[in-house]
């Protein structure tokens, strides 16, 4: 073999060893990805089971209905706690907001997060705690929640309890 075949052969086993350095790293940066988002929906996921756990303690479930309703008669501390709630809400709802523009939370997810503002934003509670704390967040969340407020009726939503007592009462009545 001449100096000039072997210069040849080793540029061919160097150039395969590219190509595979590159396939190699190509499916390392797609697992890296889907990893990163398995990891940012798993916050996200934590995050709002936290919320609804620290709801169910005590007495926030309470003050976050009658928040929601817009009962005006909550006393200064319990108004207090009402708008931590709903900050609380809201710094969430800024983060998917945030992760998803910046590709980071798949389409499906913010398309639940939407859902579930404009669930919970039909509220007059909730609208008039948005009014009020909105000069706290960012102005492309501040403008995307205002588009979903105009887009979300003002109505309350159905009574959850009342839904699931007719649904329990479905599931067990007798067959005919």
């Amino acid at each position: 073999m001449t100096l000039e075949e072997t210069f040849y052969l080793s540029q061919t086993i160097a150039s395969v060893a590219v190509v595979g350095s590159l396939v190699y790293l190509g499916l390392q940066v797609r697992y890296a990805e889907r990893a990163q988002r398995g990891i940012m929906q798993q916050g996200r996921a934590d995050r709002t089971a936290h919320a609804a756990l620290t709801l169910a303690q005590g007495g926030l479930s309470s003050i976050w209905h009658r928040g929601a309703a817009g009962d005006t008669s909550l006393t200064r501390d319990e108004f207090a706690q009402w708008m931590l709630l709903c900050r609380s809400a809201f710094l969430s709802g800024e983060d998917s907001f945030m992760q998803h523009k910046a590709g980071l939370l798949s389409d499906a997810a913010f398309a639940s997060y939407v859902a579930g503002v404009r669930y919970y934003m039909s509220t007059p509670g909730l609208r008039a705690a948005w009014q009020v704390g909105s000069a706290q967040f960012g102005r492309e969340f501040v403008e995307f929640v205002n588009g979903e407020l105009a887009r979300a009726p003002l109505v309350a939503p159905p009574d959850a309890y009342e839904l699931w007592k007719a649904r329990v009462r479905e599931a067990t009545a007798p067959a005919p």
